[in-house]
């Protein structure tokens, strides 16, 4: 027999107006993960019943459309759907290669005006715009005397903005950080750990609908940004809103600003927008640097040395051998797999990471350079027609450039290895991406279960050193809810 909770549940989802209502927030933040998820998305809608004296969802529609998305109940509502996890240093290879190359690189081009702007866009309860001013003033302090540097939190979810302001997390925002690193940067209250007050002078926070606002908002002093960490918010978006998105990130930015987004986010258009910039494990994307009028030669004739300034970072090779002798496929390649690229490390710790080398200047990627990688692929296809790994290879490259059959090739990688977890969670990405929701969430639950009997620490293969825990919390953020 069903619970009274269950029942009510049930019956919010199999009221008239509930797709209605659905589609309308949907509509207004873009939270395209609920799509398919009926029941996660009833299971909140009761949680605002009874609103005042409203207790259908009928009058709940009316009440939500009469004040709109920025009324007190909206607001209410998209706190209870936007997800909110996060914690300090997360994929510490992000902040490793932002340490390594980012940064550096915004320090010498903004050597002039002295003035840097890093935008964490969806940043939840706050962790990774402090993860940022405690990574520039513990590495970057004398260089950054007498700067301006501005750090902006925006995030749909007033609640969490509210945490972030406060500054004040439990033990699960700051896990995996060192005793050092929590002394040094967080003070002990009661139960929580408080940010220092000196690592909280630069970091601000506010509103900010990514969906409906608009990008540039000079107004909001949302744009000219040096860094945007958007990172595992596009996930919950549609493929159209998605797309808007990352135009419009693309004009937050300063010419040579850089972008980072979450393992799972990159796709052709990032490669159309932005160069792929890879280190050791974690690629960037790098905001082309307009070409001037005149030659390097003239300027410095001109101006002399100094105004010339500093070349742009170009993307590493994507061509030559990996360590084990087989063909690399591009790092836009590996970028689109969700995963990070560069050599394969196997997993590392918070505590013991060190930050890696700027990576000598490449040779620029040749126009054709794409197709040269699917030819890659292709031949290695041919020449191993058993080896899962290469189909899986091919189906990352395609699915990135947009061309061939990628669910054919994450299928036949899956035909050949069961249990080859990748395959099933960038083809359950493939169908999502398509619109085909009931296989895509079958192959989400696939990729979970061949987790489950496996450590936590282990290395997933073909991952880049993505772990078997950080891979278990993405797919568990897709299959919160999920359907029965």
């Amino acid at each position: 027999m069903m619970s009274n909770a269950a029942a009510t549940i049930d019956s919010i989802r199999r009221d008239p107006h509930f797709l209605r209502l659905k589609a309308m927030v949907i509509d207004a933040t873009g939270l395209a993960y609920y799509a398919d998820k009926d029941a996660a998305f009833a299971e909140r809608i009761n949680r605002r019943l009874p609103f005042g004296r409203i207790t259908t969802v009928g009058s709940y529609l009316a009440a939500l459309e009469a004040e709109g998305p920025g009324g007190a109940e909206f607001q209410g509502l998209i706190n209870e759907l936007a997800v909110g996890e996060t914690f300090f240093f997360r994929y510490i290879e992000q902040f490793d290669a932002l340490r390594a190359v980012a940064i550096p690189e915004c320090l010498r081009r903004n050597q002039a005006s002295r003035l840097l702007r890093i935008w964490s866009a969806g940043c939840s309860i706050g962790p990774e715009a402090y993860t940022i001013e405690i990574l520039l003033k513990q590495h970057f302090a004398a260089q950054l005397e007498g700067w301006q540097v501005h750090i902006v939190g925006t995030d749909i979810n007033g609640a969490f903005l509210e945490q972030a302001r406060r500054g004040a997390y439990g033990d699960w925002a700051v896990r995996g950080l060192s005793p050092e690193t929590l002394e040094a940067c967080f003070d002990r209250q009661d139960r929580l750990w408080a940010v220092k007050p000196k690592y909280r002078q630069w970091t601000s926070f506010m509103p900010f609908n990514l969906v409906d606002g608009a990008i540039p908002s000079y107004p909001h002093g949302i744009g000219h940004f040096d860094i945007i960490l958007c990172r595992n918010v596009m996930i919950y978006f549609d493929e159209a809103t998605r797309h808007r998105l990352l135009g419009d990130l693309h004009k937050a930015l300063a010419d040579g600003g850089w972008l980072v987004v979450g393992h799972a986010e990159a796709g052709p258009q990032m490669n159309e927008l932005f160069i792929p910039v890879s280190v050791p494990g974690a690629t960037l994307y790098r905001k082309q640097v307009e070409p001037p009028v005149a030659t390097a030669a003239s300027r410095r004739a001109a101006h002399g040395p100094a105004a010339h300034g500093p070349e742009p970072v170009a993307p590493v090779p994507t061509s030559g051998l990996r360590r084990s002798g087989k063909p690399a496929s591009m790092s836009a390649a590996d970028s689109a797999a969700g995963l990070p690229a560069g050599p394969v490390s196997g997993p590392r710790s918070r505590k013991s990471a060190t930050p890696q080398p700027a990576p000598a200047q490449p040779h620029p990627v040749e126009t054709d350079e794409r197709s040269t990688a699917l030819e890659a692929c292709l031949a290695r296809v041919e020449a191993s027609r058993l080896d899962p790994a290469a189909h899986y290879q091919l189906g990352l490259v395609e699915e990135e450039l947009g061309v061939g059959d990628p669910v054919a090739a994450f299928k036949r990688a899956l035909y050949l290895d069961p249990r080859f977890v990748l395959a099933d969670y960038h083809l359950a990405l493939a169908y999502w991406r398509r619109g085909r929701l009931v296989p895509a969430q079958r192959h989400f639950r696939n990729a979970r279960e061949a987790l489950e009997s496996r450590s936590d620490d282990e290395a997933v293969t073909e991952g880049g050193g993505l772990t078997v825990q950080e891979l278990r919390g993405m797919l568990d953020l897709w299959l919160n809810g999920e359907e029965g």
